[in-house]
């Protein structure tokens, strides 16, 4: 992951939805990028997520990988131009660049 990837932002596949949860306080963007131990993307996880999660009786201790939307939007380097429509069309607040392998590169904010 880039050094300039705001931590608050990802989490890894193994945090918990209370860890999630607590990672989406203090980021104030709804929602955080999932990665694994190769800092591959995975998913995303927004606060909406985790609601329906705990309103089907899932623990705090949950994996998010058992409550995270695998089927994300990510973006290529070259195709970050792509962002603002994208936010605007898909009412989302981050989106991530990864590289050829699917590796975190940086995280787009939607403010």
């Amino acid at each position: 992951m880039s050094d300039a990837v705001d931590s608050t932002l990802v989490v890894d596949v193994t945090e918990t939805v209370e860890g999630v949860m607590a990672a989406i306080e203090q980021n104030g963007y709804r929602s955080v990028v999932v990665v694994d131990e190769h800092q591959r993307v995975v998913g995303t996880a927004s606060d909406g997520d985790l609601r329906k999660a705990l309103l089907a009786h899932r623990v705090l201790s949950t994996p998010v990988s058992q409550v995270m939307r695998r089927n994300c939007l990510k973006l290529a380097p070259e195709e970050i131009y792509q962002a603002r429509a994208l936010f605007e069309r898909e009412h989302i607040f981050l989106i991530p660049v990864v590289d050829a392998q699917g590796r975190l590169l940086q995280v787009l904010k939607a403010y």
